[in-house]
C-alpha cells in the first residue's frame, strides 16, 4: 500500500512546468557543470524548481552535472522527481553541520508542498539511478504538518545512494526504503533528530529494506530522540555492514532490527546512550516479521544460524559468519532499569513476562560468540560503560530521559496512539515544522580522557564531527583504520601458524590510556607470497616533537602476530606515537600515558 501511494503522486503534473518550460527559468547561475537552482522565494513563492530542473535537464547534460541548492533555501516538491541518470544534489555550504553555528547558512530544505486546494505532496525522490545528496535538510512533509512514509524510494536494483552532511527530521516510517536487490547505502556526517510521526513503536527510522543488499555503511553520524526502529536489516544479509564512529542518544526502539543473519558486520567506535529501551513480551503476532525468530529479545548484537532448508540463503552458507562489536560505549540511565517490572505489574496486553532489550546481546547470540570452534569470527571487543561528560547535552540526559521512559511505558500497548514528543530548542512553535532546528543546539564533544582516546587508533568514541581536529587526523588514516578492522575480523580466533596474514597491520595499544605499561600488537604479513621468509621489522616510539624515545623491535620477523610491552614509567604524561616500519610499510598510531 505504501508503495502504491508514493507512486501515485508521480502522476501529478506540476502547474509550474506548464507555465514555463525553459530549463534556465529555474536556474540562477551556471558554474561549470553546476546549475544553481532558484528556491521558492526566488520563484515568486512557486514550488517545484528542483523537480523542474531535474525533468528538463535532459539534452547534452554533462556527466558531472551537479544541482546546487542555496544555503537557507526552501525547495518544496509538488511532484517527486525520479533520477534518470547518476545525479548529485548539493547544498551550497559544505561546513560540517554540527559545527556550523551561523543561523544564516542553514542547509537548504527539500520537503513536500501543498497542492493549491488539490491536497498535498509529502515530498521525496525516487532513486532510479545512483544519487548523492549533500549538505541538505530533508523533511518528508508539507507546511501543514502532513508527513510522508518515506523520502528516498529506491526503485531499481543495484543503485548507490550516498547521503552526506545532511540533516534529517520527522518521518512516519523511514527515510530510505528499497524492495529491489543490491542497494549500496552510504551515510556519512549526517544528523538525525526527532524521527517521529506515526503512533507506532516500530515507525520512525532511517532505513528499511526488503531484499538482499550490497552495502550499508554509516559513519560519523549522530542520532537523537528517535521513536522507532532505526536500521531495519530484517532477515536480509548485506555483503557488508559498517557502523563506525556514530552517536546514538535517547533512541526508543532497536538501533538494529537484525533477525540475526548478517554475514559480515562491524559495529565499532560508537556511542549508545539510552537505546533499545522498548521492552519485549515474546508474542509472535504483535510485530510479525520484525521480531527475533526464536522470540528472544534483540540487543545491539543479534546472530543466529541461517534458516535450515531455506534456499534463498544458500549463497551465504559457505561464507564464514563475521561480526565485530568492539570499542563501543553502551550506557543506560539507572532511571530506565525498572521498565520491565512496571510493565509486568501493569499486565500490559495481558503479559507479565516482559524482557528488557537494553542489552548487548541475547542468550543465543552470547553462546555463539563464546563458541570459538564453530564461530571463530564472532568477536566482542572492549565496551565502555559510562555516560560521557558532554559539553552541552541540554536536557537530553535529564528531563528528556524521563520523557523517553514515559513514552516507552505507553507505546508497548498495542492500542497505544502515543507519539514520542519532539525535542526542539531553536525553531519552535507554529510555522516551524519545515524549518530545521538550526543551528544544531547541542555540543556532544566531551573531555573524558578514557573515551577521548578509546576508539581504534586512539581517537574519540562516537561521531568525530564533534571533534573537528581529531576528525581531520582520522581522515588522514581512515583507510588504514578500515584495513585494521577488516584484518581483525578476518583473523579473529585463527591460529597464525595455519592462516598466514596477507598484510602488515599495526593495532591499537591496550590498555589505552595506560600507566605505566601497555601492550603493542602488530601483524607481519607475507612477503612475495613466501610465508617462510622473514623481513626486517622496526617498532619505535616517538614523543609529540617527533623525537624517537624508544626502540621496541628492530629485527627479522617471520609472518605472524606479535605483542611487545612498552613500559613508560620513565616518561612524562602525554601523547606518544609508535611507528611500525618494514620494506614498503609505515604505519603510525598514537597512545596516551596518564600518570
Amino acid at each position: 500500500m505504501r508503495k502504491l501511494q508514493l507512486l501515485s503522486i508521480l502522476l501529478l503534473i506540476p502547474s509550474s512546468i506548464l507555465v514555463s518550460q525553459s530549463l534556465m527559468d529555474y536556474v540562477s547561475a551556471v558554474r561549470g557543470d553546476t546549475l544553481v537552482i532558484k528556491d521558492y522565494n526566488e520563484m515568486g513563492q512557486q514550488s517545484n524548481s528542483l523537480y523542474n530542473v531535474m525533468y528538463l535537464d535532459s539534452v547534452d547534460t554533462p556527466a558531472g552535472r551537479v544541482y546546487m541548492l542555496k544555503a537557507n533555501g526552501f525547495y518544496p516538491l509538488l511532484t517527486n522527481p525520479t533520477t534518470r541518470r547518476a545525479t548529485t544534489i548539493v547544498g551550497e555550504d559544505n561546513t560540517d553541520l554540527v559545527n556550523n553555528k551561523n543561523p544564516n547558512t542553514a542547509p537548504p530544505v527539500i520537503c513536500g508542498a501543498m497542492l493549491n486546494g488539490m491536497g498535498w505532496n509529502m515530498g521525496g525522490i525516487n532513486v532510479g539511478h545512483d544519487l548523492t545528496v549533500k549538505n541538505c535538510s530533508i523533511i518528508p512533509g508539507d507546511s501543514s504538518g502532513n508527513l510522508g512514509w518515506v523520502f528516498f524510494f529506491v526503485t531499481a536494483p543495484h543503485c548507490r545512494l550516498t547521503l552526506q552532511n545532511d540533516l534529517f527530521e520527522h518521518t512516519r516510517w523511514t527515510f530510505v526504503t528499497c524492495y529491489d536487490p543490491g542497494l549500496s547505502l552510504f551515510i556519512r556526517d549526517c544528523y538525525f533528530v526527532n524521527l517521529i510521526g506515526q503512533p507506532c513503536r516500530r515507525s520512525g527510522g532511517v532505513y528499511d529494506g526488503f531484499n538482499f543488499m550490497d552495502t550499508l555503511w554509516v559513519e560519523n553520524s549522530t542520532h537523537i530522540n528517535v521513536q522507532g526502529w532505526m536500521y531495519k536489516l530484517r532477515g536480509y544479509p548485506f555483503k557488508r555492514v559498517v557502523f563506525n564512529h556514530n552517536t546514538f542518544i535517547n533512541c526508543s526502539g532497536y538501533v538494529f532490527l537484525d533477525l540475526g543473519y548478517q554475514n559480515f558486520m562491524s559495529t565499532t567506535n560508537n556511542i549508545f546512550v539510552n537505546c533499545n529501551v522498548q521492552a519485549y513480551c515474546g508474542i509472535e503476532n504483535i510485530d510479525a516479521g520484525e521480531h527475533d525468530p526464536d522470540l528472544q529479545p534483540i540487543g545491539l548484537v543479534n546472530v543466529r544460524d541461517l534458516p535450515a532448508g531455506d534456499t534463498t540463503y544458500d549463497r551465504f552458507r559457505s561464507l564464514p559468519r563475521k561480526y565485530l562489536f568492539g570499542n563501543n560505549l553502551v550506557y543506560w540511565d539507572p532511571r530506565l532499569s525498572n521498565i520491565v517490572p512496571i510493565l509486568d505489574s501493569m499486565h500490559v496486553n495481558g503479559q507479565d513476562q516482559w524482557a528488557s532489550q537494553m542489552l548487548i546481546m541475547n542468550q543465543r547470540s552470547t553462546s555463539m560468540f563464546n563458541d570459538d570452534g564453530s564461530y571463530p569470527y564472532l568477536t566482542l571487543g572492549p565496551i565502555f560503560n559510562a555516560v560521557p561528560s558532554f559539553v552541552d547535552s541540554r536536557n537530553l540526559l535529564t528531563t528528556r530521559t524521563d520523557t523517553l521512559k514515559a513514552f516507552v511505558l505507553s507505546i508497548v500497548d498495542t492500542l497505544s496512539a502515543a507519539l514520542l514528543p519532539d525535542w526542539r530548542l531553536v525553531n519552535v512553535g507554529t510555522g516551524s515544522f519545515l524549518k530545521p532546528d538550526w543551528p544544531i543546539p547541542v555540543d556532544l564533544a566531551y573531555s573524558d580522557a578514557a573515551l577521548h582516546t578509546g576508539a581504534t587508533g586512539g581517537f574519540p568514541l562516537g561521531d568525530l564531527n564533534w571533534f573537528p581536529t581529531s576528525k581531520a587526523s582520522w581522515l588522514a588514516q581512515r583507510s588504514a583504520e578500515y584495513a585494521l578492522i577488516e584484518a581483525e575480523m578476518g583473523h579473529s580466533g585463527v591460529d597464525n601458524s595455519v592462516a598466514q596474514p596477507a598484510e602488515f597491520v599495526l593495532q591499537q595499544n591496550y590498555p589505552n590510556p595506560f600507566n605505566p605499561v601497555t601492550n603493542l600488537r602488530y601483524v607481519v604479513g607475507v612477503v612475495s607470497g613466501r610465508s617462510s621468509v622473514a623481513t626486517n621489522v622496526r617498532l619505535a616510539v616517538f614523543d609529540m616533537l617527533g623525537r624517537e624515545v624508544a626502540v621496541l623491535v628492530d629485527e627479522q620477523k617471520k609472518p605472524g602476530t606479535y605483542t611487545v610491552e612498552f613500559e613508560g614509567s620513565r616518561f612524562a604524561s602525554g601523547v606518544y606515537f609508535y611507528r611500525l616500519t618494514a620494506p614498503g610499510v609505515s604505519e603510525v598510531r598514537r597512545m596516551l600515558l596518564m600518570k
